[in-house]
């Protein structure tokens, strides 16, 4: 089976459904729209073939500058002859994919595609009814976004395969070695954070910085590992500079893949304010580490974390929520932490198997390929 597989960037996450492909024998075409700086500081998995447009689209372009390049996809759909394609996020390659009027076509959102932006404006949720009411398949990764993808396109239960990106069993667990809290200049009795989400508007880091810094304030053992970069890059860096925050906010920049589990070894609890979500990989990582969580309180969290269960949730937005949940997070007893911990982990291994969960995308993909050959005939 030919597949070829569309997106807008080239993430670690792509590259993990790019080697699994080709670990199942398929036959994969990789076409990133925006050919992102990221093709090229990491190859793509071996037996991957790579296509490209002529001309590259801007990141962050919207639904109208798709529109510009689906006589190309057409005629590299003609050339490639995929069995099928499977295209995302939603208003981007979703939408060229859709009006290219290739079949069959599993549309697979990335969470804020559908949950924050799916009708920003009328652009914005023109396309989103395209791409999904195109769509044969349809791929989300928890309730919050099926549900949110059925309010624009029913698709019955036999078009869906629904599970989390989730992680390989062992690839992140407490056991291993870990970046030491001593060379990141804290203190061995410190109560470490760390925060692995991008520097975005989404992802609220300001919310984040003034939360840490009010704890901080009240509990001065509190350590924060800002992983990532992004473009709020000048806000975060005078921000810890106006509150003299520097000995106590680690920022290490961007982390290999292959390194990440090092660093959530090296904390105690993991922090996240995002504004939207599917089932946050990032999430599911901490989790199978076994630290407790502090996360926004959104639908797709609550999927995971119950209150003071295996976690805390704080209301979007509200520095003082989330400060408080980072003081209780903090007071927990060694006890309730270990709990917390073998709970979390638990909670990976039984819903959020890749290789287990992985074979279902397989059946929808020959289910489709399978109905529309019996529609040809």
């Amino acid at each position: 089976m030919r597949i070829l597989y569309f997106s807008d960037n080239s993430s670690d996450h792509n590259h993990r459904f790019l080697e699994k492909f080709i670990s199942q024998g398929l036959e994969v075409v990789f076409l990133d729209a925006t050919q992102d700086s990221m093709t090229a500081a990491k190859p793509l998995p071996g037996g991957v073939r790579s296509v490209r447009f002529k001309e590259s689209v801007p990141r962050d372009a919207d639904p109208s500058h798709y529109e510009s390049i689906v006589s190309e996809l057409k005629s590299l759909l003609r050339n490639l002859r995929p069995d099928l394609v499977h295209a995302g996020p939603v208003q981007t390659c979703g939408y060229a994919a859709a009006l290219s009027g290739s079949h069959p076509l599993l549309i697979m959102p990335w969470g804020s595609d559908l949950l924050a932006y799916a009708d920003r404006n009328p652009e914005w949720k023109r396309a989103t009814e395209i791409a999904l009411r195109a769509a044969d398949g349809f791929f989300p990764d928890c309730d919050t976004v099926r549900a949110a993808g059925r309010q624009y396109a029913n698709f019955p239960d036999e078009r869906i395969v629904q599970f989390p990106w989730g992680i390989r069993r062992g690839s992140f667990s407490p056991r291993g070695s870990a970046v030491s809290r001593e060379s990141l200049g804290f203190g061995t009795d410190s109560f470490t954070f760390i925060s692995t989400r991008s520097w975005e508007p989404v992802y609220d880091i300001h919310v984040l910085l003034r939360a840490f810094n009010l704890a901080w304030e009240k509990n001065n053992l509190l350590r924060l590992v800002l992983l990532g970069d992004g473009s709020e890059a000048g806000q975060v860096r005078s921000f810890i500079t106006e509150h003299d925050l520097g000995s106590v906010v680690a920022m290490p920049g961007v982390i290999p893949h292959a390194e990440m589990p090092r660093w959530f070894r090296a904390a105690n609890a993991y922090v996240s304010c995002a504004r939207s979500d599917g089932t946050s990989i990032s999430l599911l990582q901490a989790m199978a580490t076994g630290l407790p969580v502090v996360v926004t309180d959104i639908a797709s969290n609550r999927e995971w974390v119950t209150e003071e269960k295996n976690g805390w949730l704080a209301t979007v937005g509200s520095y003082e929520a989330f400060a408080d949940q980072l003081l209780r997070a903090a007071n927990l007893e060694p006890a309730d932490r270990e709990a917390i911990s073998q709970r979390n982990q638990n909670i990976v291994a039984e819903r959020a198997d890749w290789d287990r969960n992985f074979p279902g995308l397989l059946r929808l993909y020959e289910t489709l390929v399978s109905n529309t050959v019996e529609m040809k005939v």
